[in-house]
């Protein structure tokens, strides 16, 4: 740890002064600044994943709870990048789009997505919140300011049946749908 810190210090001091050699004293008094920062990171991460509880609690009872339809594919069957794409909310926010793409964070077995949305009727211009997916399902915090919509709803993606009109499409407990408009 202390040389991963004394190169970390090595690296600050010689980028902040790039014209000058980095003296011992230059190093000393750099090295706080370094162990500060590594030793604070742990608790980012930990303050970020207590803030996700919620939502992957919500995801985790989804997951025991739902019941697959007749004909839909099984849970290992759907790609990670399912929910990926571009999507309007044509009933309730008119106008509105939800662009839906995959962060590296994992949350137990669930991966972290981001949701930014806006711009409908009704609605913030913009606003990020927080999913979880896990196969066909999507956990997403609405209650995110600026949002303030209901927490840790869970949305099932549906597939278009073979020969009949319509599109791909996560459909909410409420009975709202939001069409895919294009997946990225």
């Amino acid at each position: 740890m202390q040389g991963t810190m004394l190169r970390a210090a090595v690296l600050l001091t010689g980028a902040v002064s790039a014209l000058k050699p980095a003296s011992r004293r230059h190093l000393l008094q750099a090295a706080p600044a370094i162990a500060t920062g590594l030793i604070a990171a742990p608790a980012l991460a930990e303050d970020f994943q207590a803030s996700l509880k919620p939502l992957y609690k919500a995801a985790k009872t989804a997951k025991l709870t739902y019941r697959s339809k007749a004909g839909e594919p099984p849970p290992e069957a759907w790609a990670e990048d399912a929910f990926v794409g571009r999507y309007t909310d044509p009933i309730n926010h008119p106008g509105g789009i939800r662009d839906i793409t995959l962060t590296d964070t994992f949350v137990g077995e669930y991966r972290l997505v981001k949701v930014v949305g806006g711009g409908g009727r009704g609605e913030p211009s913009e606003y990020v919140l927080p999913g979880l997916v896990d196969a066909n399902r999507i956990t997403v915090d609405f209650s995110v300011p600026p949002k303030g919509g209901p927490p840790n709803l869970t949305g099932v993606l549906t597939l278009p049946t073979p020969g009949r009109p319509g599109a791909t499409a996560i459909v909410w407990p409420d009975g709202n749908k939001w069409p895919q408009e294009k997946k990225n």
